[in-house]
């Protein structure tokens, strides 16, 4: 999967991936060895970045 990662971080790359595998947010934080609340954050800065309000808005936008 090629991602636009001009605007985000390695860790926010690895949570896009696993949001588009499916994942929740407990187990994105297994897979990633960090607490949930880290991932939540990571997404809260992901929608930020890209201005986007869900997961389906991220894809699309980084897929472009």
């Amino acid at each position: 999967m090629k991602i636009n990662t001009e605007k985000i971080s390695e860790r926010e790359k690895e949570v896009i991936i696993f949001k588009y595998k499916g994942l929740n947010y407990n187990r994105i934080a297994e897979q990633m060895n960090i607490s949930p609340a880290t991932v939540r954050k990571h997404t809260e800065n992901i929608y930020k970045k890209f201005d986007v309000h869900n997961k389906v808005e991220v894809i699309h936008k980084v897929l472009r």
